[in-house]
């Protein structure tokens, strides 16, 4: 036995003023942690066997998987990430088509009940992942898409689904090794198959899927707080004047108006057309708003709606113009985790699949080696887009590409370098010339008086 003295745990929490006392290098590495702690994971669940993607694609195409690679070309690592494209894209539109919601599978939670099988040997049919997978329980539905290269397992019983994790993962399977995931928590947007045995309380009534469209449809079953949004005021309209109108209703809180500084007359208030009235409760904002709305004030015929969340109706159909807009404007996409042996050349291939480049940049090293990161500039905004949506979820030599649009405000390194070393250029000529010309600057006696002047 040894035994050593403990030491107290290290809390690296630092406050602001903690942080600015330390050198620029290690605050920036304090904050990067951080921000990477509260990034979303960035995990490819529907990562592919590269070798049952080219299978699958080889046999459609009716050739070999030698023939679909040249070994003599140069762009084989590109054929081999537009082939996982096209495997991802079928996959995901089968998935979708089947009840599997997509966004799910950006979620932290995993579910208890679906497994993600992969890496199986390409030609495995449904049948016979579904006989392996029944012998730990029943199995409600096993999902394949026609490329065979994924698959999806849903188990009735939690219970079930643990003990054909534990024991299938890793499984050999012929030439290969079995790979299973938990899929995530409500992987699944239908429900699951009916049963026989309906659970419902007595006196409960079963609601079709029509009735909860009318139903949010209907703007009472809308209503999550107890704000009320009222727009249509006239700009005359005072906070207490309308704090008069809605107070005699039940359950009034308070009102107010929506006001700026006028930008004309510096110092004065001017009304934004609309406000915000809170009552008590749910129900009683709900009776305010059948009441109210088509009121008239002030010769205005008031609309009423409920405020979700209490946010600022016009200021958030002003954000959502602003980020409508600024997508329309994005052709420019950064390609990050981009291999090093990826050349100009074959992320222009493989970007060019899916629409008109205007350019395409590699930013290089000192020693001329890659940084590890790409620009694709695009014609069109919709180009872009598309080979967003496409390329998120592909590899290339091995490596996922995470894809993201450039910013517009984004300095570019390579602009910024060449900027300095034109600087600084121009800075050694002049002390170049200075030297050639003579000593610079120097004090010079002009006259017989000694006067002091600089030449």
């Amino acid at each position: 036995m040894h035994v050593l003295p403990a030491a107290h745990k290290r809390e690296n929490q630092l406050d602001e003023f903690a942080i600015s006392k330390l050198p620029l290098k290690k605050q920036n590495l304090i904050r990067k942690k951080a921000e990477a702690a509260s990034n979303t994971f960035n995990w490819n669940s529907l990562y592919m066997n590269q070798d049952a993607v080219n299978a699958s694609v080889a046999d459609r195409l009716g050739v070999s998987k030698s023939e679909l690679l040249d070994p003599t070309s140069a762009d084989a690592a590109v054929r081999q990430a537009i082939a996982e494209t096209s495997i991802i894209q079928e996959t995901k539109a089968y998935f979708a088509a089947n009840g599997v919601d997509l966004n799910a599978f950006k979620s932290h939670q995993r579910g208890d009940t679906a497994i993600l099988v992969k890496n199986f040997p390409f030609g495995t049919n449904i049948e016979e992942l579904r006989k392996m997978f029944e012998e730990f329980g029943t199995v409600l539905r096993v999902l394949m898409p026609p490329s065979g290269t994924i698959a999806i397992v849903q188990f009735v019983q939690p219970a079930h689904a643990k003990a054909a994790f534990a024991r299938l993962a890793y499984r050999r399977i012929e030439n290969s090794v079995l790979f299973l995931e938990k899929a995530p928590k409500n992987i699944f947007t239908e429900p699951t198959l009916p049963s026989a045995k309906d659970d419902r309380p007595a006196g409960v009534q079963k609601v079709s899927v029509t009735e909860l469209l009318e139903r949010d449809d209907d703007p009472d079953h809308q209503l999550e707080t107890s704000s009320l949004f009222v727009k249509n005021l006239d700009f005359k309209t005072t906070t207490e004047q309308l704090a008069e109108t809605f107070r005699p209703l039940d359950g009034f809180v308070s009102a107010r108006v929506k006001t700026k500084v006028d930008p004309k007359k510096p110092g004065q208030i001017l009304s934004m057309g609309f406000g915000f009235v809170e009552f008590r409760s749910k129900e009683q904002a709900q009776a305010a708003l059948k009441v109210m709305d088509g009121y008239v004030l002030d010769g205005h015929v008031l609309s009423v709606k409920s405020s979700h969340k209490g946010l600022d109706a016009a200021e958030e159909r002003r954000r959502e113009d602003v980020a409508r807009k600024a997508a329309g404007q994005r052709t420019k996409i950064v390609v990050k985790n981009l291999p090093f042996e990826a050349s100009k050349k074959d992320v222009r291939a493989l970007f060019g699949t899916y629409g008109q480049l205007r350019s395409v940049r590699v930013p290089k090293k000192f020693n001329s080696t890659s940084r590890g990161f790409a620009f694709a500039e695009f014609t069109t905004p919709r180009e872009a887009e598309n080979a967003l949506n496409a390329l998120k979820d592909t590899h290339l030599l091995g490596r996922k590409l995470v894809l993201d649009f450039a910013e517009a405000e984004a300095i570019d390194a390579e602009e910024e370098i060449a900027k300095m070393q034109k600087k600084i250029g121009g800075q050694v000529n002049k002390v170049s010339l200075q030297q050639l010309t003579g000593r610079g600057r120097q004090r010079v006696n002009i006259g017989e008086n000694g006067d002091e002047d600089e030449a």
